[in-house]
């Protein structure tokens, strides 16, 4: 990646690792670690209720439990939820090894990959929601909010992958 934008603030980070390789989660990539980790969390948790409907904690509209009992909730067999969860922490193990410059993967290839499945767990989301509003009539607050946490993660993606794809002027003259 150049020096640019995104670069710069995790350029503070020597890649080299171990003398600052914990500072890395004082930057962009921290942020989507911890947003990864919090879109797991609510995802297990409603991979939990999905197993388990009597410890869903819903808003007084009670729009969680039509959705989550909907036959939306599930592709076959499988929670949706489920697959939410696999995707953030796939997410937060992403994050983590850039995080930490553990050197399993680069930083475009992270930031490629992260674009790629917060994109694609978008389109879902779209999906969702239209059922939601005009299938079921009911939102779930925390579908809401993993789909709040992947638009968050995606924009800083995006902002990253711009960075990546930006051709430095400089070095074409060289």
């Amino acid at each position: 990646m150049s020096e640019t934008h995104a670069g710069q603030l995790d350029a503070a980070y020597p890649a080299d690792g171990n003398q600052r390789r914990w500072s890395g989660l004082l930057s962009l990539t921290g942020l989507v670690l911890a947003l990864s980790i919090i879109g797991a969390g609510i995802s297990g948790y409603l991979t939990y209720v999905h197993f388990d409907d009597s410890v869903l904690v819903c808003s007084a509209s009670g729009g969680c439990h039509t959705v989550q009992e909907s036959d939306y909730a599930t592709i076959g067999p499988v929670p949706i939820a489920l697959l939410g969860l696999g995707m953030f922490l796939t997410l937060a193990a992403i994050s983590g090894a850039r995080a930490l410059r553990l050197g399993i993967i680069s930083d475009d290839t992270a930031t490629m990959a992260i674009w790629g499945m917060t994109l694609t767990g978008l389109l879902y989301y779209a999906y969702l929601v239209y059922v939601e509003l005009f299938v079921l009539e009911a939102i779930c607050q925390w579908c809401v909010a993993t789909t709040a946490i992947t638009v968050a993660i995606f924009a800083i993606e995006s902002y990253r992958l711009r960075d990546a794809l930006s051709i430095d002027e400089d070095a074409l003259i060289d």
